[in-house]
This record gives structure tokens, sequence and C-alpha cells, in this order.
């Protein structure tokens, strides 16, 4: 949104000026040809700057120097605002000087440079109030995706120790019924067994009714404990779904079944980091306004089906993120793959088997 917002201020701007302009070559009855076709590509330098960053910019701001010197009587010193907004995503010691020079060149595009140069000073303070506003932003918005970053690294732990704990707390329960109350079951049953035959009568039968009582007991103990030991299903959906909260930009735009579950722990936790790791790529690589994520599971596979509509590149390599999500992934006899094209965004799609998988 704050790039958009820059892109029509400076659309807005180039139109300002060049409204003055134009008309005052039209009431002289003359339209420089030269100048407009230098106007107009400076405009399309700025349009694909996302592309082609250091030579556009270069190309704007020799375009914009070259309209100073065609119109001096009019407004064109603005599009040298335009050109050092740009400059923000260099260091100071290249963007300062850079607008020091081409102030310095555009002074001398009038036909009285020393009476300029008050106006000219004026132009390099706007510059350099652009050059700091955009840097600023440009800083505050690096601060941010780190933030999200870390936020949905957190969110991602948070939910793997919720996991373990749970996984951990029902076999502790489970050890302690079995070691606990299945073995003084077992002793009482013991001890039934022996009263039985030292008595006889009424009070043997009521013994023997006690004795059926307790391994009937013993047995629903025993069947609690398998069940405890039993892999509890991991609520995948509500553990992704999670990490949408804490992410702004991209948008994040879930497609998956509300009770998507997995009973496997190293499956879950294989996913959910695959997820955070194409997440934060996109927060912090590819500039995209929307990520779509799509979790299924099919012949006992869990597929994640992910794209964006950010920058993309012509050359994948794998960083360490993306190289340590494919060898967790392959660890566990699954399959990663990821394309992307310049302009077209990233797409990663990763198949987990959800059974014989292992950490």
């Amino acid at each position: 949104m704050e790039e958009r917002g820059l892109d029509f201020t400076a659309y807005l701007t180039w139109i300002v000026v060049a409204i003055p302009t134009v008309t005052w070559q039209l009431r002289a009855h003359r339209f420089d040809f030269i100048w407009a076709a230098c106007y107009v590509l400076f405009i399309i330098a700025f349009a694909v700057h996302d592309h082609f960053r250091h030579t556009t910019v270069i190309a704007q701001s020799l375009l914009a120097i070259a309209c100073c010197y065609l119109e001096p009587t009019g407004f064109q010193p603005v599009l040298l605002v335009i050109v050092a907004a740009q400059l923000a995503i260099y260091p100071f010691k290249i963007s300062i000087p850079w607008v020091l020079v081409q102030t310095v060149a555009v002074t001398f595009s009038v036909d009285k440079p020393y009476g300029a140069i008050p106006v000219l000073l004026g132009y390099f303070g706007f510059q350099l109030f652009g050059l700091f506003a955009v840097g600023i932003a440009i800083k505050e918005n690096r601060a941010r995706l780190a933030l999200a970053e870390a936020n949905a690294e957190l969110r991602v732990a948070t939910e793997l120790l919720d996991m373990n704990s749970r996984t951990a707390e029902r076999l502790r329960i489970a050890r302690d019924l079995h070691d606990l109350l299945g073995h003084h079951l077992a002793a009482l049953s013991i001890n039934l067994e022996v009263a039985r035959h030292l008595t006889d009568g009424e009070a043997r039968q009521q013994i023997e009714k006690s004795q059926s009582v307790t391994k009937l007991l013993l047995g629903d103990v025993r069947d609690v404990v398998s069940r405890l030991r039993e892999d509890e299903p991991l609520d995948l959906a509500s553990a992704v779904k999670s990490l949408g909260e804490v992410i702004q930009k991209p948008v994040l735009h879930l497609e998956m079944p509300a009770d998507l579950t997995t009973k496997d722990p190293a499956v879950a936790q294989i996913a959910l980091r695959a997820v955070q790791e194409i997440v934060t790529n996109s927060v912090r690589h590819s500039g995209a306004r929307n990520l779509w994520l799509k979790l299924a599971t099919n012949d006992d596979t869990l597929t994640i089906d992910a794209r964006d509509d950010g920058g993309g590149t012509d050359c994948v390599t794998f960083g360490n993120g993306l190289q340590g999500m494919r060898e967790r992934v392959e660890g566990a006899s699954g399959a990663i793959e990821v394309s992307s094209m310049r302009g077209r965004g990233f797409e990663v799609q990763v198949k987990l088997p959800l059974r014989g998988a292992s950490a």
C-alpha cells in the first residue's frame, strides 16, 4: 500500500509539472517535441524502475536534467525530487553526492545561474526531504517485516511446544496409570486369589466377585493406558491459521479443510516449519502483496501448495531457509518443488507422507 501511494504521488507530480509547461508552450505557439520525448521517457523509466532499478534511476536523473535545459522556465527541477526519493535505497555516501551533483548540473541550465541559486537551493532541500522521508519509510517497513517474521517464528514455536507438551502429558499420565494404579490392581488381584483358596462358603463367593471386579477394572485401566499412548490427532488447521493473525503483508489467503489433522508429530512439525519458511520468505524477499496457501490430504499424503504475486526471479537459489526445509521434507520421505519467474512470483509445492515418516 505504501509503495502504491509513493508511485501515485510521483505520477501526480509528473502530471502537475507538465501542465503549466505545456500551457506556456502552447500560448507561445510552440511545442518542444524533444522536451516532450524526454519528459515521457522519464515517467516510463520510473514505471519500470522495480525491474531495472539502478539503470532506470540513472536514466531518470539524466532525463530530468535534460528537461531542465530544454525548458528552463518551468518547474522541471521538481523531477529531481522524484529521483531523490528513489535514491533512499542507496547509502548516504552515494545518495547525497548524487543529489548534490544533479542539483549543480541543473544550476547551469538557466540563463542567469547566480539568480537561480536560491531557487535551486530550495529544490535541493526538497530533494533531501524526499530522500530522508522515503529512507525513514524504508527503515520502518524493514522493521515491520522483521517483526512479522519474528512473530511468525514465535507463533510456530508456540504451536509446536503446545503439541509436544500435550503429547508428553498424555505419555506421563499413561505411565502413571500403568505404574501406580495398574500395579496396585494387579497386586490386589493376586491377594484376592490367595484369599479365595484360603476360604470357602459365602466368604469365598464374595472374594470371587471382588476378584472379578478387580480384573475388570485392571482391564479398563490397561485400555485407557493404550488409548493414551496412541498418537493424538494434531490440529494443523488452527496452527496454520494462527500464522495469518501475525502477518499483515502479504495478505495470507488460506484454503484447507477445517478438520485438517495428522497423528504423526514429526509430520506436523515438518509441515508447520515448511509453512513458516514459505511465509517468512514471502515477507522478507518477494515484495508480494498476496500469498495463496493451500493445504490438503489425499491418498495418505499431505500437500502444501503456495504461490505469491511478488517480483520473482529467473534463477531460484536455495538459501539456508529453503535448504533446511528441503532437508527436513526429504528426510521424511517427502518431496519439494520450487519454481519462479521474474514478474510472476514464487511457487512452492511440498508433499509429505502421512504414514511412515521419519523426523
